[in-house]
């Protein structure tokens, strides 16, 4: 393949030869590190290697006949072992009707509808799809359109970006007890650990807010950078001590604090 040039590249700076890689030019680069920057696991230091999994089948690989003369083989000499990874072909989805029973009371007149811990609350995709979609979108950061797109391709899965968003929107109230748990915790912390950083949701900024003791860590995505956000996730009045920088919000949420180390020596 012909190999192009940026016009605008200085002539010292374009590349000699047509069949250089750039690891080559670097190989010959006179300026290498010395101060033990250089990649690769330093000298004195056993290899890691990844670890061999066990196989699930075995498929025994043979040949007939040699591929350079034709001559008939007898028996194989033998074996030159492979182990090779491999994730199964995408699986359509299943479709499972509930046929939910339903009931009602002699005595009160209540109705009853039978439950199954696989049949979900409301809609009609399943904890697998609504997990899925949440890691999609909060783990691999994809917008709710390539995640729509990403169901149809592996799995043959039609939904639109606002069905994606819908089972974001319940996992979320699904894990609101627990999260709510762990606040309380939080709460009755000696000492929490506390910073923010700048996010973009939506387009819009953001920041998302750590709160972090040595048992539990508990995030909150807030407009807002000031004291507000603490005093609504640990309460006006909370006892404890506040690590943190120096951020001004902080002193105006309490007096009880705690400067971070790391930048009291910065």
């Amino acid at each position: 393949l012909r190999k192009y040039e940026n016009p605008h590249t200085p002539p010292s700076k374009r590349r000699s030869g047509t069949d250089e890689s750039p690891t080559s030019q670097d190989d010959e680069d006179e300026n290498v590190r010395t101060d033990g920057g250089t990649p690769g696991r330093k000298d004195g230091h056993d290899p890691e290697w990844r670890a061999t999994a066990d196989p699930d089948k075995e498929i025994d690989v043979t040949c007939d006949c040699c591929p350079e003369c034709g001559e008939h083989f007898d028996e194989s000499v033998g074996v030159s072992p492979r182990l090779v990874e491999e994730v199964p072909d995408p699986q359509p989805p299943e479709i499972t009707r509930y046929n939910r029973h339903y009931y009602q009371c002699s005595s009160c007149g209540t109705e009853t509808v039978a439950t199954h811990p696989d049949c979900p609350d409301e809609g009609q995709f399943g904890v697998n799809v609504i997990s899925q979609a949440a890691l999609s979108r909060y783990d691999h950061r994809l917008p709710y359109r390539k995640i729509a797109d990403r169901f149809e391709q592996l799995h043959g899965l039609e939904l639109s970006g606002a069905s994606a968003w819908h089972a974001t929107e319940r996992a979320a109230r699904a894990g609101r007890c627990e999260y709510e748990q762990i606040r309380r915790q939080i709460q009755q912390a000696e000492i929490v650990h506390v910073d923010e950083t700048g996010i973009k949701r939506e387009g819009e900024q953001a920041w998302i807010w750590t709160f972090r003791t040595s048992e539990h860590t508990l995030y909150a995505v807030r407009e807002s950078r000031g004291s507000d956000v603490p005093a609504e996730v640990l309460g006006e009045d909370f006892p404890g001590t506040v690590i943190c920088d120096g951020w001004t919000a902080y002193p105006a949420f309490s007096s009880n604090l705690q400067r971070c180390w790391a930048h009291l020596l910065r």
